[in-house]
């Protein structure tokens, strides 16, 4: 459908705060301050004051090249999503008139994700059954389940149900930045497909029948929750005390999908457990195959 543009003194700028409003009613807040964050610090830097009837795809292709400048490929990239989405919206309105199409993607290589090494691995465990507590209870749930750092510091005993064998997982805990405010909410998991339930592995089974508590929060045993930087902080600090190279608290969901694949349990059922939208995330994010692996499998073929 074709829209007849409207010949207004609409800025850029103007645009994206009516863009900005329309996408905060489909978009959790986290993504909302990032949006905005974009617009403030980048796009309005380039564009803020332009009138958008008058807008070119010359105008665009030159904001991105001077935001190219400075930026890393996955940032400029991410600045690109939320200029498509203003454009094509403020195309929808009649306020411009800008093929989406002739604005580039930005191509670039995601880092390949790091998993514990098995002796690493070892170091950890037998520290977290050593004087066992609340927070150590955590890091082993994520071992035996790949739960993310803000859902295991929403999770609650009343999440787990022993009985059934089985974890729900239906919030987490993240942090906002916004205009210089730092505070923490308990809100909707990542994504729909983020609400999930686990089955528990048979070793977590036993561990958790001997921790169970009534209710509270798995990581403090009451109804106060532990903020997701503060536990990220206690995990690198069991990192240094164990003399392990420094790692983020995600590389026990990366440990816990390679070593599901290893073991060769069905990939289908390990993106749902991971909360995945697709087979396809699991395989190119977090399975990742060593030489070993590949060389094994190489044995099995046969040309007749």
């Amino acid at each position: 459908m074709i829209v007849k543009r409207r010949k207004v003194k609409m800025t850029f700028s103007e645009l994206s705060m009516i863009w900005l409003t329309y996408k905060s009613y489909t978009i959790k807040k986290t993504s909302f301050i990032q949006y905005k964050r974009i617009i403030e610090n980048y796009l309005n830097v380039y564009l803020g004051e332009m009138n958008v009837y008058y807008f070119t795809i010359q105008d665009i292709l030159e904001c991105i090249e001077k935001m190219k400048i400075h930026l890393s490929c996955k940032t400029l990239q991410d600045n690109i999503v939320a200029l498509k989405g203003i454009i094509k919206y403020g195309n929808m309105l009649g306020y411009c008139q800008i093929p989406i199409e002739g604005i580039p993607n930005i191509k670039y290589s995601k880092r390949e994700v790091q998993i514990l090494k098995d002796y690493e691995l070892e170091l950890i465990e037998k520290y977290i059954f050593h004087n066992l507590d609340e927070k150590k209870t955590g890091l082993i749930i994520c071992l035996y389940t790949g739960m993310r750092l803000g859902e295991i510091c929403a999770l609650k005993w009343e999440d787990i149900d022993l009985k059934n064998q089985k974890i729900k997982v239906n919030k987490t805990i993240q942090r906002i930045n916004d205009n210089g405010k730092s505070y923490t909410i308990i809100g909707a998991p990542k994504t729909k497909y983020s609400y999930r339930v686990i089955p528990i592995n048979p070793i977590l089974l036993q561990f958790l029948n001997q921790s169970k508590k009534e209710k509270g929060f798995i990581l403090t045993g009451n109804e106060k929750y532990l903020d997701p930087r503060s536990y990220q902080y206690y995990f690198k600090k069991i990192l240094k005390e164990l003399n392990i190279q420094d790692y983020k608290f995600h590389v026990l969901r990366h440990t816990f999908a390679t070593k599901c694949v290893q073991c060769q349990i069905d990939v289908k059922s390990l993106s749902e457990i991971l909360g995945h939208s697709s087979v396809t995330i699991t395989l190119n994010t977090y399975v990742h195959s060593s030489f070993e692996m590949k060389k094994t499998e190489m044995v099995k073929y046969k040309l007749f």
